[in-house]
């Protein structure tokens, strides 16, 4: 009795499709298992964020208007209020911290004997985009600054090039201002080692202005590095080259891929199969075994 090669190749791929989906199936299960897990805030949490938000968006409108008394009022409120509130599942520790850190250097500037309404305005303002960054994650204020700091990355890059050291110190100076305001929101928001290594360009850029050798060249060498971890903070597209993609959106996508993949390594291992003695393969009876 004779059965055909393709038969059993038929097999072989249904059974290894199977066990793929069997495995797909049991990743997607353990990871919804973990995130069913994971610490969610609790209604009071939220309450008191979004609270909290509010505060500091009546403190950022008085400072603006030049209520300093009242802005001050409310800033000493909005410092109770940071201590109140559990932040797990909300923010990571260094989000928090950099919050209670801005808060406190707010707290020194309105009390200071002589009071700077530039390094006031410039903490209310990180205040109310780090309590934004932590009630808006999706679409939180401070992603407005993306177009400001690029303008300054171009400006920097324009005076490396043309090497004119007046224009290279504005742009830098410039550059490290706009970052400072959004620094807090970006350690609530974004993984704090992408923020360490933006931190250490910043820091590189200032340095090049201290020396006393040609800044022109080293300035130049980081544009690109700096560029993409800006965009990589701000989730632009051409941080995809270097940003691991995962759809969870579309998991039967990636399972059609992957099963395509085997479907046409086993159908061509079959074809060669099916060449072999016309693609028959014979069966031996018990009493010629």
């Amino acid at each position: 009795m004779l059965l055909r090669g393709a038969w059993r190749g038929t097999s072989l791929i249904m059974a290894i499709l199977l066990g793929t989906q069997l495995l797909i199936g049991c990743s997607q299960r353990e990871s919804s298992s973990s995130k069913s897990n994971e610490t969610l805030p609790s209604p009071e949490q939220v309450q008191r964020v979004e609270l909290l938000n509010q505060t500091a968006d009546d403190m950022y409108n008085k400072v603006m208007q030049g209520d300093i008394t009242g802005g001050r009022m409310v800033l000493q409120q909005l410092g109770d209020q940071v201590t109140q509130i559990q932040y797990y599942g909300i923010a990571s520790v260094e989000g928090m911290n950099a919050l209670a850190e801005t808060v406190t250097q707010a707290k020194r500037a309105f009390n200071a004997a002589k009071y700077s309404p530039d390094e006031g305005q410039v903490y209310v303002a990180k205040i109310r985009l780090a309590t934004d960054a932590l009630t808006h994650t999706n679409q939180p204020m401070w992603l407005q600054y993306y177009k400001l700091l690029i303008e300054d990355v171009n400006g920097i890059e324009r005076s490396a090039v043309d090497k004119q050291k007046q224009g290279l110190t504005q742009f830098i100076n410039q550059l490290a201002q706009h970052y400072a305001v959004i620094h807090p929101s970006l350690l609530i928001s974004r993984n704090p080692g992408d923020v360490e290594q933006a931190d250490s360009l910043m820091v590189f850029l200032s340095n090049q202005l201290r020396s006393d050798q040609d800044p022109y060249s080293p300035v130049t060498s980081v544009i690109t590095p700096l560029r993409q971890i800006i965009d990589k903070l701000f989730l632009k597209k051409d941080a995809a080259a270097y940003l691991p993609i995962v759809d969870q959106q579309n998991p039967i996508y990636w399972t059609l891929v992957l099963g395509s993949f085997i479907l046409a390594a086993l159908a061509f291992a079959g074809w060669r199969l099916s060449r072999k003695d016309n693609g028959l393969v014979p069966v031996r009876k018990k009493d010629e075994a």
